[in-house]
């Protein structure tokens, strides 16, 4: 099953940040935690049997907001406030993570543009919310399997 790839790697970035995060590369930890729940998320609709091509996966880009909105409200249903919060924290971040930006200097009102591994300093808290985000999308692919089933027609 195509899902279950897309799961498979959603898993492997996650324990990438971990051993990124574990290195004092907490920039990229977070870049590879909002990838794992980029792809979880995309595993879910493969789940419910949209069967897009890589191309059309790219098309969708990024950004996991815009790709929970595929994903029929039956399925978000009990909607869990945690997890919509944790993936636009995390997108925020993830975005962040991968170019140097103009940040605030601490304790002035200036800024300067500053790289990414300079800015963040620890991604416990993402990989958390990553590893929250992804036992979700677990427990919609189970239960988008178990719709689809449900809609086959008996022999």
């Amino acid at each position: 099953m195509i899902y279950q790839a897309w799961m498979a790697q959603a898993d492997s970035d996650l324990a990438a940040a971990k051993i990124l995060s574990t290195s004092n590369f907490h920039s990229h930890a977070i870049w590879f935690s909002s990838q794992a729940i980029e792809k979880g998320h995309k595993a879910i609709l493969l789940a419910l049997g949209i069967q897009y091509q890589d191309s059309h996966f790219k098309k969708l880009g990024h950004e996991t907001a815009e790709i929970a909105q595929l994903i029929p409200l039956s399925l978000q249903t009990p909607l869990n406030a945690e997890i919509g919060k944790v993936l636009s924290t995390l997108q925020t971040k993830g975005l962040e993570s991968r170019y140097p930006a103009p940040r605030q200097v601490t304790g002035s009102k200036d800024s300067r543009v500053v790289a990414p591994h300079e800015h963040f300093q620890n991604s416990a808290q993402e990989i958390a919310d990553a590893e929250l985000v992804l036992n979700w999308c677990r427990e919609r692919i189970t239960r988008a399997l178990n719709a689809v089933a449900a809609m086959m027609p008996q022999q």
